[in-house]
């Protein structure tokens, strides 16, 4: 047996477990029973101090294919899941890939019943539409895109999807056109057959028709790559949709690192092409202001609470104030109260984000109805979180 560790000294040995025995035959005390997806593989998962990992059994080219790939990806901060070891010479048994598992993340099956009374379809064809631009504005051909090989988790009011089988994916300096076509094509298909075993078994809204909601995702990826990498033209006398153009792509999550602009046949008018796109537009900017880690959409939606906080202050000074300034009172005033509220252990750096944006909306919900402050609204999600919790562990 030899195991391929990266970051030893941030991840576990994985040297106790049964490695000479294939994963299907598995009975040891490591193993936990987690939410997955449909899988060609014999998928298994552990647990060491509190944190998951996913071992998939496959055979040892793919595995070292798979492992490379992934962990370019996660280099360049891609929406995979995380490669943390490869396993080989396993006697008889397949090579295993372990990844580790992310958590707060479903399959899309659960994300049917853990969200009730919401556009659910919807939310995965956005969902589903920016993780392939996102992927293939890097050079990543899936392969085989489809639900089941994805992952979700909450982002505000969206789902942030991410990729997990990909042994049948390259990784290219740029994707063509045809590779594009092909990936949206058998996302296509696979969505809709996807949704149709759910829609079989009764799990989803009566009323959805998943052979009308799967093309979405094809409409919604063309949009959404047309503003990523197409061009536009703007007036040097009225840049409004040049200053358009930038707050869409900074509503999808985008930033741009370099643009090339060049003149137009009519006197004044420019072309505007994108030509290196920055991924996590507010990511990067809630981490650099505050230190804080949080999905892109919640990142927006903290980065407007910030901004609705530091508005308030100067006007309670009566002067002007950095914004870097404001970033770092609204540290003190919000983020650190309401995260010690959580009782210890409870909430994971990941999780932290969300469960402030669910105290601020259950803040903005009672405010017309009791004097109670964001610490009370706290209080109450915390509550819940861990009798949530708590119910999770049960299952």
């Amino acid at each position: 047996m030899r195991i391929r560790l990266f970051d030893p000294a941030a991840n576990p040995r994985f040297d106790d477990l049964p490695w000479a025995v294939p994963l299907a035959e598995w009975d040891h005390a490591r193993l936990v029973e987690l939410p997955v997806g449909l899988h060609r593989n014999v998928v298994r998962f552990v647990e060491y101090d509190g944190q998951f990992y996913a071992l998939k059994e496959l055979p040892l080219r793919l595995a070292r294919r798979e492992f490379q790939l992934l962990r370019t990806l996660n280099e360049g901060g891609l929406p995979v899941v995380a490669a943390v070891a490869l396993v080989d010479q396993r006697g008889e048994a397949d090579a295993a890939l372990i990844t580790r598992f992310l958590h707060d993340a479903v399959p899309f099956r659960h994300v049917f019943r853990e969200r009730p009374g919401l556009d659910v379809a919807e939310m995965l064809v956005e969902s589903m539409a920016t993780l392939l631009a996102r992927l293939h504005t890097a050079g990543f051909y899936w392969g085989d895109c489809s639900l089941s090989n994805s992952l979700f988790r909450r982002d505000d009011v969206r789902l942030a999807g991410y990729a997990l089988d990909t042994e049948t994916s390259e990784l290219h300096d740029q994707i063509s056109d045809g590779q594009r076509a092909a990936d949206i094509e058998s996302a296509i298909v696979n969505i809709a057959g996807g949704l149709a075993d759910l829609a079989a078994a009764g799990e989803v809204p009566i009323d959805l028709d998943p052979f009308e909601v799967a093309p979405r995702v094809g409409e919604v990826y063309t949009a959404i790559w047309g503003e990523l990498h197409g061009a536009s033209m703007y007036s040097a006398a009225d840049p409004t949709e040049f200053e358009g153009r930038l707050a869409r792509l900074h509503d999808l999550g985008f930033g741009v690192r370099e643009a090339v602009i060049t003149e137009a046949d009519e006197p004044g008018t420019f072309v505007f092409r994108p030509a290196e796109i920055a991924d996590g537009h507010h990511r990067s900017e809630l981490h650099r202001l505050t230190g804080v880690l949080a999905r892109e959409h919640q990142a927006r939606r903290l980065l407007e609470h910030i901004a609705e906080h530091h508005a308030a202050s100067q006007d309670r000074l009566g002067r002007a104030v950095p914004l870097e300034v404001g970033a770092h009172q609204w540290l003190s005033d919000v983020f650190d109260p309401v995260m010690a509220v959580f009782p210890a252990g409870t909430v994971s750096t990941l999780e932290r984000p969300q469960l402030l944006i669910d105290v601020l909306d259950l803040h903005a919900e009672e405010s017309g109805e009791t004097t109670e402050g964001l610490l009370g609204a706290a209080r109450r999600v915390a509550a819940d979180a861990v009798a949530g919790r708590r119910n999770a562990d049960a299952r």
